[in-house]
């Protein structure tokens, strides 16, 4: 498996140099063209931002069933860490949820061709892995992204709004969103409060 996916990531570059080949302008030397991929490989500011939220994160999970009822509240831990040089960042929730044992994985990066926030997630409530991107505001300190997975009991695309507060270097919010039951009315489904287990490291 993992020498086919290696092959196909040599065909992949292979065929984006084929094709910046025939694209680039006369004056472009295959010099310049390798520069250019290098510089698009490399991690920047936004990766930075990104490796602040690596460590170890205790986690207060706040979930919806009824929008207006009260929320069901539970914990966990998250580790997350920057891998593939400082290009992704790799977070493994464990907890609980609606009393089971509950587990996700996510990887988040920013990709600099899009020049947006890309990011995907699964768990152990699914068998799907849920896709994303959005935009970082710095002024608001908020990354905000959007989405969709497939709802297992009506099978229908479902789009939803996923938003972290980065409030200090120990602590951020993360909100999903998505419709509630029946509408097409945005609702908050959950809410975690994540706080540095290890203050400053």
């Amino acid at each position: 498996m993992r020498a086919l996916a290696l092959t196909a990531a040599i065909c992949l570059g292979l065929a984006g140099a084929a094709i910046a080949k025939d694209e680039q302008p006369a004056s472009m030397s295959h010099e310049d063209m390798m520069k250019a991929y290098a510089a698009a490989a490399a991690p920047g500011a936004a990766h930075a931002l990104l490796a602040k939220s690596a460590g170890h994160w205790n986690a207060t999970v706040k979930s919806w069933q009824d929008p207006a009822g009260e929320p069901m509240v539970s914990t966990g831990t998250e580790e997350a860490e920057m891998i593939f040089g400082g290009r992704y960042l790799q977070s493994h929730f464990r907890g609980d949820m609606m009393g089971q044992p509950f587990e996700g994985m996510g990887t988040l990066g920013y990709d600099n061709g899009k020049r947006k926030y890309v990011g995907t997630w699964f768990d152990s409530m699914g068998t799907g892995i849920m896709s994303y991107e959005g935009d970082y505001d710095a002024q608001k300190q908020e990354l905000v992204c959007r989405g969709s997975y497939v709802d297992p009991l009506m099978g229908v695309e479902t789009k939803v709004r996923l938003v972290t507060r980065f409030l200090s270097d120990d602590a951020h919010t993360f909100e999903f969103w998505g419709p509630a039951p029946g509408t097409d009315k945005e609702v908050k489904w959950m809410e975690m409060s994540y706080s540095r287990a290890v203050a400053g490291r």
